[in-house]
This record gives C-alpha cells, structure tokens and sequence, in this order.
C-alpha cells in the first residue's frame, strides 16, 4: 500500500534536514528514498489517513460498544476475533478524546 500524503511529508522533512544542515542527501532520488521510508512506517502505522478527530470517534465509539452488553453479546468475539477486555485495550491505544 503506497500513502502519497506519507510520502509528501517525509520527503519534505528529508529537504528541511538537509536545508537545516542536518544531513547530506546523496541521492537525485529524494522521492524513492522518501517511499522507501513511507513503506518501512506503514509497517507499523497501517493508515495515515485518519485524522486525529477521526481516531477519537473510533476509540470513543469502540469503548461504548464494548461496555454495551446489549450490543457486545456472546456473538461478537466470534464475529471479530476480540473479546469486550481487548477492544477496550485496543481504544486505549488511539488518541484520548
């Protein structure tokens, strides 16, 4: 998966370091080193499109159908592979409203 906002950001980062005598790029391909980057962070960050704001809403929507026993039922870790204690330590992990 190629992010070409991710892209954007860490080649610009590369040019202001450079800029700012911070490092030497020693390549014409600025834009091949900055994929290369972008493909090692998507290792770890999967999706840089989420807004902060958008990351809330998830985490807050999460943590209320996980405390919801009407709608987090016996079904639901079959149907998501994760149990009411582990979505909740899933949201923890997103931005704090």
């Amino acid at each position: 998966m190629e992010d070409q906002i991710l892209n954007r950001v860490i080649m610009s980062a590369l040019y202001e370091l450079e800029r700012d005598g911070e490092i030497v790029l020693a390549t014409t391909r600025v834009e091949a080193l900055a994929n290369r980057i972008a493909a090692a962070v998507l290792e770890v960050v999967p999706n840089t499109g989420l807004s902060r704001d958008e990351l809330i809403g998830l985490r807050m929507l999460i943590y209320h159908a996980a405390s919801d026993k009407r709608f987090f039922d016996w079904e639901m870790p079959t149907l998501t592979g994760f149990s009411a204690t582990e979505f909740k330590e899933i949201a923890e992990k997103l931005p704090p409203g």
